[in-house]
């Protein structure tokens, strides 16, 4: 999979602007930026099924090979976005208990899912992401991972302040976090309201606390 800068671990997106300055260097930033915002564009106006390389690059003012030189297909492109949106969930630094740090997570997660262009994005790579073993790997690798390291955090900054058990398992924390979230969204159709998030944190967390 030919990921540009960024999906494959260094900046993208916002970040790519900060590489632009002279040059062919400042060019590719530049390029990869527009091909970036023409995506999101579209993907928040026509949704996935709608999305196309050839409406990326009419959108972007670039030709369709300098897409193809970076992302193989509109999944890359989606997963690009994606990715670049990743970073929006983190509560960090943290300044309260975690009992509302733990809150704050699951509401801005269920917020983006909800309301923002990452809804769409999921809704229309997830039976892609279950169909492409590469597509999955770098999927698991950018978001997953990365949704994983913002609970670690939050788990290893309760334990430390003596608000979590000492043995909580990271991995399973978040997924009882997160999995209703994707549940609803994908499956239940069950609301995803405001009080959504202090609800389940208040239902899982005797779970979590030091009996």
């Amino acid at each position: 999979m030919n990921f540009p800068q960024g999906v494959d671990g260094s900046p993208a997106g916002a970040d790519a602007g900060q590489r632009a300055g002279s040059g062919h260097s400042g060019r590719r930033a530049r390029s990869e930026q527009k091909i970036l915002d023409a995506t999101r564009e579209l993907l928040g106006e026509e949704g996935f099924v709608s999305l196309t390389v050839e409406g990326v690059a009419a959108r972007a003012g670039v030709a369709k090979t300098t897409i193809y030189r970076r992302y193989r297909s509109r999944n890359d492109l989606a997963l690009a976005v994606l990715l670049d949106m990743v970073g929006d969930v983190s509560t960090r630094p943290y300044a309260e208990e975690t009992e509302t740090e733990l809150t704050k997570l699951v509401d801005r997660t269920a917020e983006l899912m909800r309301t923002s262009v990452m809804g769409r994005i999921m809704k229309g790579l997830v039976s892609e992401v279950a169909a492409d073993p590469e597509l999955a790997q770098v999927y698991r690798e950018r978001v997953v991972s990365h949704r994983l390291a913002d609970v670690r955090a939050l788990v290893e900054h309760g334990i430390s302040r003596g608000e979590l058990r000492a043995d909580l398992d990271a991995e399973m924390v978040t997924d009882l976090l997160l999995g209703p979230i994707y549940y609803r969204f994908f499956l239940s159709g069950a609301p995803l309201d405001g009080g959504f998030a202090k609800r389940l944190v208040t239902t899982l967390l005797p779970a979590f606390t030091p009996r």
